[in-house]
């Protein structure tokens, strides 16, 4: 039976883990309403992911809540690929990033999960547990009613503005939009997984070990609590017969010649490796977010990072359009950034994969990946998600930037603007930030840093928020304005002569560059996206 249809504008999303929680605290934040089902009859006591990543940690820190993650995980410094029968390490230095969190942060899912609940809570979120999505109607421009079967096993329709799938590798969500996931798996690659205490000669506590046979690969790694993280990959990883403390201890003893003894495992688990992406990510009312949409080789730890990011990019776009009734189109940019984002995944992990489990292939050919030019780099900048970039998908000109590197779809990079003040510090609230770069004092540059944060306010009211940073030579600056240790913010952000407008985007990247006195750019941007 039926319970009576519950109308809302608000917006559904359709599943609880870090995907959908992420997505429901972005529209929170920003004073959009959403609520959260899942049909799980509450939260996993277990995880499969533990890396938060540099990246989403930057997301984190401006959304105000990033101390909570750091609070709860291990600073790692490296991930080490030990091949057998070769003395040298093969290591990937996450401390040579770019970013204030140069590490991985080593923390499980279900307590990363359990920060996000408390987060979304906080905001007045609620997450209805047990609750099953059915069926689903209308969208493009009409609004969505989904059919639900409720705890007490009847049926109901909520009729929501919008619905967002963030419901995993089996998405119902998906399956009602008829898309395809396209991709395979990868044959010949089975992982089994346990958590568990460890004694005698561990290895250190602050890099994430790799150990790797031509036919096997074998992660260990300290977890906060008084647990670590194994992980075998094997042709007979699969095998339930496999997932027992005995077998993991045969396997840890070849790797440690019997100096480390497992104690209790607190769980284990197996699983396949997956490698597919969606025809699409939805449309106008009905969206995919997270592994809904794509889905790839653990390698590197990325997965759960990737669709975090997917949520933060969503969340700020969808709550313009429904809060602030900005254009659809808007939405429409979406996917067209984070589709080519998920195909670098897929292939990025693709790359990791083939040097840490293509189970049968020589060890000579995946050390010698490892080994060429800017192996280091590319790896690290990719794993963290610092690399990543919408310069070929956001449809905006800007300046040329002294730094050639640095384009309109990249990261907002950090940089120091007082002893106690960093560019990203500025970026710490749920709206559009402009930079105000001044160098030098001339009567139109002055005049329009003096009028330009009024003229914002009266026309985008708080979507837009102004920083006026000057050099420390130049004197009497307009009052408000910060004054920079040094040009490094000028020399990343401005345009040739140092001076120029940086606009910076909610989710920390450049949506333009322009001279102080282009308002035709600047307003032409903010009036296409938020209006």
């Amino acid at each position: 039976m039926f319970d009576s249809a519950e109308v809302s504008n608000s917006i559904l999303i359709v599943g609880a883990g870090p995907t959908g929680l992420t997505l429901g605290i972005e529209l929170l934040r920003r004073g959009v309403p959403c609520r959260i089902i899942d049909k799980a009859a509450g939260p996993a006591a277990t995880s499969r992911s533990f890396t938060l990543h540099a990246r989403t940690l930057e997301l984190f820190e401006m959304a105000g809540f990033a101390d909570r993650f750091l609070e709860r995980g291990i600073r790692s410094v490296s991930m080490d690929y030990s091949f057998r029968g070769v003395a040298e390490v093969a290591r990937l230095d996450f401390t040579e990033l770019d970013s204030r969190h140069a590490y991985i942060l080593v923390i499980s899912q279900n307590v990363t999960e359990r920060i996000l609940r408390d987060r979304f809570t906080e905001l007045g979120g609620d997450i209805e547990w047990d609750t099953e999505l059915q069926a689903l109607t209308g969208g493009s421009g009409t609004p969505v009613t989904a059919t639900v079967t409720t705890p007490n096993g009847n049926q109901k329709r909520i009729r929501a503005g919008w619905v967002v799938g963030c419901d995993g590798l089996r998405s119902t969500v998906r399956t009602h939009l008829g898309l395809d996931f396209t991709g395979d798996d990868y044959d010949g690659v089975e992982m089994r997984m346990m958590d568990v205490p460890l004694s005698g000669k561990t290895p250190a506590t602050d890099r994430v070990h790799y150990m790797i046979d031509q036919d096997r690969m074998v992660l260990v790694t300290k977890l906060p609590e008084d647990t670590w993280r194994i992980l075998i990959s094997d042709p007979g990883a699969n095998d339930n017969a496999m997932a027992t403390r005995e077998s993991f201890q045969t396997v840890i003893d070849d790797h440690f010649a019997g100096a480390v003894t497992l104690g209790n495992p607190e769980w284990i688990s197996t699983f396949r490796v997956w490698r597919r992406l969606s025809a699409g990510y939805g449309h106008h009312g009905i969206y995919l977010c997270g592994d809904a949409a794509h889905i790839h080789s653990p390698a590197g730890g990325q997965g759960m990072n990737a669709c975090i990011q997917d949520a933060v990019n969503l969340g700020w776009k969808l709550a313009l359009v429904a809060r602030h009734g900005a254009s659809l189109e808007l939405l429409d940019s979406y996917e067209r950034e984070r589709r080519p984002i998920a195909e670098q995944v897929i292939a990025g992990t693709h790359l990791l994969h083939r040097v840490i489990m293509a189970h049968g292939t020589s060890l000579t050919d995946r050390l010698a990946i490892t080994r060429e030019p800017g192996f280091n780099t590319r790896a690290i900048r990719q794993i963290s998600g610092l690399a990543y970039t919408y310069r070929d998908t956001i449809d905006v000109e800007s300046e040329p930037s002294p730094v050639d590197e640095l384009a309109s779809g990249d990261r907002a990079p950090d940089a120091t603007v007082t002893p106690s003040l960093r560019v990203h510090d500025l970026l710490r609230h749920p709206d559009h930030t402009l930079l105000v770069l001044q160098r030098r004092r001339e009567p139109l540059v002055d005049h329009r840093v003096d009028t330009l944060p009024t003229h914002l306010r009266r026309r985008y009211g708080d979507r837009v928020r102004t920083a006026v940073i000057a050099t420390k030579d130049l004197t009497t600056p307009s009052p408000g304005t910060f004054t920079a240790t040094d040009t490094t913010a000028h020399d990343l952000y401005g345009t040739a002569t140092g001076d120029g407008l940086a606009l910076i985007r909610p989710d920390g990247y450049i949506a333009l560059r322009c001279a102080i006195t282009d308002e035709k750019a600047l307003t032409g941007y903010l009036d296409t996206t938020l209006t």
